[in-house]
């Protein structure tokens, strides 16, 4: 049953949120980048785990999630992600989404840790074999891989 807005008050604006929440603490503010640094590398290079959303061309969304040991994302500089796709249900959501809009947001998490990392970019799609294969696991290649630049 979907709700109706029409009996609720709807905050519609950030100055009304923010009136609410409030505003984030410097700290908070201080940890945004454009680039990854020690710490973030570190974080990712532990993560076992990585949700990764895209845009569909209907206006849709989609997250999906992908793991392997950790490790298996890897760093390639400060700025730049390579997430090998292992075989799925082969709908391929994730990446078809990708071949028409390159936006990837993706959320970091270690089982144990409370906290996360996020990460906003753009993806292409290689099938480079030479960039993949560090990426083989227990001498398995990955089909189709993803960058974040």
């Amino acid at each position: 049953m979907a709700l109706d807005t029409t009996d609720i008050h709807v905050i519609s604006d950030e100055a009304e949120l923010r009136e609410i929440i409030g505003d984030p603490a410097p700290m908070v503010l201080s940890k945004l980048s454009d680039r990854l640094n020690e710490l973030t590398r570190q974080f990712i290079e532990r993560s076992p785990y990585v949700c990764i959303a895209t845009a569909a061309p209907d206006g849709g969304l989609d997250v999906s999630p992908r793991g392997d040991p950790a490790g298996f994302v890897r760093v390639l500089d400060e700025r730049t992600l390579l997430i090998p796709d292992r075989p799925g249900n082969r709908i391929a959501d994730t990446l078809r989404n990708l071949l028409v809009d390159p936006r990837v947001a993706l959320l970091f998490l270690i089982p144990g840790v409370g906290d996360t990392f996020r990460v906003n970019g753009r993806a292409v799609i290689t099938d480079d074999a030479e960039l993949l294969a560090p990426s083989a696991v227990d001498g398995k290649e990955y089909e189709v891989r993803y960058q974040k630049k």
